[in-house]
């Protein structure tokens, strides 16, 4: 069941109904029902894979809990995660495996069941709290599953922390908040309006990148341009939905993105971009290997095993692998150079106090950013190469030749007007909320431009939204 449907748009609303008239002690059993059949809508595989996941996650909490001795339950929490991670690694890895090795040959259609990356991830996150604080392990098993289980971030997160979510759970108000049901309508809009709006019509975009021998070279420079638009408005839309159902049902969850595209550095495009994830690889990889405060050796390899992981993750390929790598290269020599750029402007304040600074800033950060997108679309390395062989441009470009690179790939006039006013939207909203994250920014909202707002996002659904849906991204990972 995928969320943008009309089928899902009828279960959840009477979802929402049933959950605020049911008393407080009967929501959790309500929660982990509805976790159970959006799962079982995935398929038998989906909800077997996250029942046994489930099950693990609570058995290792429970015998964390239970360790006397700090040593027994750093042993228990090593087994768990080795546990936790081993059906995620055999789904991911052993496809890739059956290109090289006999053994592995049956394995070579073996699909990951939807959202296993998500949900193993928010299982570990439970069983490294509960080795910090072992007060912090949740005796309901209904409880669990409806934090593990929690079928909005089910098949693309965001990876939400097991406190926060467990204390509104046991928190929830008896009446739905008029002005948060106000503000979460507000976020579901917008989510829906970058989804149908932006994201699936910048993929219907894309195929000069599929099949670049049928297309002018151009054409895929501005499919690629296409992608890197829609890879931030689908994975962004997921996340406004995620957490707009959950603060309908009373369970906020935190911002996931801040306006990452309007960041100035690469560190701080890491601060904005898929902030959940982005802040456990921080604190699970980054820091126990030592982070910036023991000598340049252990930065550097914190720094390039933490986004080395973050690329194998994300595919079991050298594209992603160069893909992390890069990254974690380009943030070292960011701080081999810091001080060398800070002279540079301490010595030139009228430059460093204009604009200059932070335009050059931000379009190089898109210019490393964009360089990294190029090798995650690629997959491989031999791919990423082919795609380069067909990248030649003509000596001289002509304006027809710019014209019919365009409308090869369908940006005629007509689309390139409407698709160039809702970026400006976005990129508008995204601009007004980037210090703080849209939540925040939409909850100062008044009501004259929260209306414009809303009516603008539904008029362009209605009338110039993607019929259907497409799947979204990172239902891949």
């Amino acid at each position: 069941m995928r969320f943008y449907t009309l089928e899902f748009v009828l279960c959840f609303t009477a979802l929402f109904f049933l959950w605020w008239l049911l008393p407080q002690r009967m929501r959790p059993y309500l929660l982990a029902l509805a976790n159970l059949l959006f799962a079982a809508a995935l398929g038998g595989k989906a909800l077997a894979a996250l029942v046994c996941i489930t099950l693990l996650g609570y058995l290792f909490g429970r015998l964390q809990a239970q360790a006397h001795a700090p040593v027994t339950g750093r042993a228990v929490l090593g087994v768990g995660i080795a546990a936790l991670l081993t059906p995620l690694a055999l789904y991911k890895y052993l496809p890739v495996l059956a290109g090289h090795f006999a053994w592995a040959a049956p394995f070579s259609q073996l699909l990951a069941p939807l959202g296993i990356s998500f949900y193993t991830f928010k299982s570990i996150a439970y069983l490294v709290g509960v080795q910090r604080d072992p007060c912090a392990m949740v005796a309901s098993p209904v409880d669990y599953f409806a934090y593990i289980g929690f079928f909005p971030q089910l098949p693309m997160g965001p990876i939400q922390r097991p406190q926060p979510f467990f204390a509104a759970l046991h928190t929830l108000p008896r009446h739905l908040d008029a002005t948060l049901a106000v503000h979460s309508a507000t976020r579901l809009l917008w989510a829906v309006f970058l989804k149908k709006c932006l994201a699936d019509p910048f993929q219907s975009h894309l195929d000069a990148l599929v099949h670049p021998s049928r297309y002018y070279p151009l054409a895929m420079l501005w499919a690629f341009a296409a992608y890197c638009l829609y890879l931030y408005f689908d994975f962004a839309s997921y996340s406004h939905l995620a957490i707009g159902m959950g603060e309908l049902l009373g369970l906020p969850c935190s911002e996931n993105f801040k306006s990452p595209y309007f960041a100035r550095s690469l560190s701080e495009f890491w601060r904005r971009w898929h902030i959940s994830l982005s802040s456990l690889l921080r604190d699970w990889i980054y820091i126990p290997l030592g982070g910036s405060r023991n000598g340049t050796a252990v930065l550097i390899l914190s720094t390039m095993a933490t986004f080395i992981l973050s690329g194998v993750w994300h595919g079991a390929t050298d594209g992603f692998l160069l893909w992390g790598a890069l990254h974690g290269i380009w943030l070292l020599i960011g701080r081999t150079t810091k001080p060398a750029r800070e002279a540079f402007w301490a010595r030139t304040p009228a430059l460093a106090q204009g604009p200059v600074r932070s335009l050059l800033g931000w379009g190089f950060t898109l210019l490393l950013v964009f360089t990294g997108w190029f090798f995650f679309y690629a997959g491989t390395l031999s791919r990423a190469m082919e795609m380069l062989g067909q990248f030649q441009l003509p000596a001289a470009l002509r304006l027809q030749y710019i014209k019919d690179s365009m409308v090869q790939i369908g940006f005629t006039l007509p689309v390139l007007l409407r698709m160039g006013l809702f970026t400006l939207l976005a990129a508008l909203v995204d601009w007004q909320s980037r210090e703080s994250g849209f939540g925040p920014w939409n909850a100062k909202l008044s009501t004259l431009p929260r209306l414009a707002l809303c009516y603008l996002c539904l008029f362009a659904v209605i009338f110039f939204g993607a019929s259907g849906s497409l799947p979204g991204i990172y239902f891949a990972f």
